[in-house]
């Protein structure tokens, strides 16, 4: 290329650059809702989780239930960002698949004839905000607009914030209550997770809420994901959740928790194993789910685990169990 024309195309470049508005990933990532069109007599409703995996790139789940257990549809294609819109490629269920999200909306578009039609929307856990009941232990009171009083928590490095929450503070370490539990009747906890788009698996966004500081409800973003016991709500290596109830990263999420710990004999071996009931975003992803464990505990600290990742959290209380 001649020294004139890179300079105007570099010119061009840096004129698109600055007039038009790029769209981040907070605005195309997220829950969408709308309809399939499977033909011209049968139209069903349908969802689509829209992911950021970084440098523009995005995964897009679409799906639709079929009708009185009849067939649906499952699509799964990717996208590329270029200025306010994400165009939409790939092959699923046989077919060439095409289309857009721009504006809020989402398009796709099979080689035969299929289409999906979905809005974003922006929802919310229905637990959040939740006031502790008379009686409660508040471990971290939540004012909006005001810092939390973090003095029941052990670790100082641990930052507080304006907006209500605390925030972790990576390679601290993890924070403790100065308090121990035993039975827990409920406890809840409201995290925010950090949109982090081009980091996988273990590696986005990762925290834990330990109970007792020995058994942890796994923190971290799966939003979108084929789910595993190590995933969000997830007990590790122990029982994956019964749904993916995760909604996207930088959106409060919710755990509400109900804890009955091991119960042993005089000399100290298990006669009951301890078990969990966990609803995320109040969703019931854990019932009454036993937990095997070579040494058992009874009582002990709250844990929220430092794994590297800048969580929020906020409005954490707690009833004991008699």
């Amino acid at each position: 290329m001649g020294h004139y024309r890179w300079v105007k195309s570099l010119a061009f470049l840096v004129m698109v650059a600055a007039g038009a508005r790029l769209a981040t990933a907070d605005d195309i990532m997220g829950e969408y809702e709308g309809t399939f069109i499977a033909d011209k007599t049968v139209t069903l409703k349908a969802s689509a989780d829209v992911v950021a995996e970084g440098n523009g790139y995005y995964r897009i789940v679409l799906s639709a239930p079929g009708k009185e257990g009849g067939d649906g549809a499952f699509v799964e294609v990717y996208g590329r960002q270029f200025r306010r819109e994400v165009g939409l490629i790939g092959e699923a269920g046989g077919y060439h698949w095409s289309g857009q999200i721009a504006n809020g909306v989402l398009v796709a578009k099979s080689g035969y004839g299929q289409s999906f039609e979905l809005k974003k929307i922006e929802r919310t856990s229905p637990t959040e905000g939740s006031k502790p009941p008379e009686g409660a232990v508040v471990l971290l009171p939540y004012e909006p607009g005001t810092k939390p009083d973090a003095s029941l928590w052990t670790n100082r490095e641990w930052k507080v914030l304006d907006n209500g929450s605390m925030q972790c503070t990576p390679r601290t370490g993890a924070n403790r209550t100065s308090r121990q539990f035993s039975q827990i009747k409920h406890l809840h906890v409201e995290f925010k997770l950090p949109l982090e788009p081009s980091n996988r698996g273990q590696h986005r966004a990762n925290s834990g809420v330990y109970l007792l500081d020995a058994y942890e409800v796994q923190v971290l973003d799966s939003f979108g994901l084929v789910h595993t016991s190590g995933d969000c709500g997830g007990l590790y290596g122990i029982a994956r959740a019964r749904v993916n109830a995760c909604l996207p990263p930088e959106t409060w999420q919710t755990y509400d928790i109900t804890f009955q710990p091991a119960k042993l004999d005089g000399d100290g071996e298990v006669t009951a194993l301890p078990w969990i009931t966990v609803l995320h975003n109040g969703v019931k992803i854990h019932d009454r789910q036993e937990i095997p464990k070579r040494n058992h505990r009874t009582q002990g600290p709250l844990q929220l685990q430092d794994h590297g990742h800048k969580i929020q959290f906020r409005n954490i209380w707690l009833v004991e169990g008699k």
